[in-house]
């Protein structure tokens, strides 16, 4: 059996945990948006805000800001109009038209299995998903995967953290909030990029190949590398 050398899992969700063609969500999930704006700015100029304020938050690196507030803050300067005003079209949004956008995720069988297997080796479990989404967009991702929130100890999102993938503080302060030195964490993600960036602070790593999103520009390096189901039984074999 594997030494255990690891105090805490985090998983990726998007290509890793649920199967989604992102090209195709993103394009449907700012169409869908958009339409709740059409009273406010016409299609392709908010498209044209919502990016470079998303890509504003991404960026940041002000550990005093969320990235909720950094996004904000951007978006709300470039369209003219306060977060209180557009508040309510963001809430219903969420509620009523994010939730039509399911059929773009697929859920992964040994998904539940991989989850179900941490929890059994009594291990804090953090869904490590790029925060550039408020909770409810996040929470919807996990019911697509067929999974469960409660499943989680931590699950990021806009409004709990400061930091964006591939920025190594993301994974710094996750470590902190679940109180787990980085050498002690093992981050699990199919994405070159924002998920093996976390080697940086002294994660292992273990790149999950069966979605792999590759944008490194060369041969990935990870600790660990294989399927889903390969993953399942890595993590089976802890002690």
């Amino acid at each position: 059996m594997t030494t255990n050398k690891y105090e805490a899992i985090l998983l990726d969700l998007d290509g890793t945990l649920i199967d989604i063609d992102l090209d195709k969500f993103i394009a449907a999930y700012v169409v869908a948006l958009a339409g709740r704006f059409t009273d406010y700015i016409d299609d392709m100029a908010f498209a044209d805000h919502l990016f470079a304020a998303t890509s504003v938050m991404v960026k940041n690196n002000d550990p005093r800001m969320k990235n909720r507030d950094v996004f904000y803050e951007e978006f709300c300067s470039r369209i003219g109009y306060s977060l209180k005003e557009i508040e309510p079209i963001i809430d219903h949004f969420y509620q009523n038209d994010f939730p039509r956008l399911s059929r773009f995720g697929r859920p992964l069988p040994t998904s539940k299995v991989v989850v179900e297997t941490i929890r059994g080796k009594k291990l804090p479990l953090v869904l490590a998903t790029n925060p550039i989404f408020p909770p409810e967009a996040v929470y919807q991702r996990v019911l697509w995967a067929d999974l469960s929130t409660d499943q989680f100890d931590l699950i990021t999102n806009m409004n709990n953290m400061h930091f964006c993938k591939p920025n190594h503080n993301y994974y710094l302060e996750i470590a902190e909030k679940i109180g787990i030195p980085p050498d002690r964490c093992l981050m699990a993600g199919n994405d070159t990029v924002e998920d093996l960036v976390a080697s940086e602070v002294g994660m292992k790593t273990f790149l999950v190949d069966d979605h792999i999103l590759d944008r490194s520009g060369g041969e990935p390096i990870s600790d660990f590398r294989g399927s889903l189901k390969e993953l399942a039984r890595f993590l089976n074999k802890l002690n």
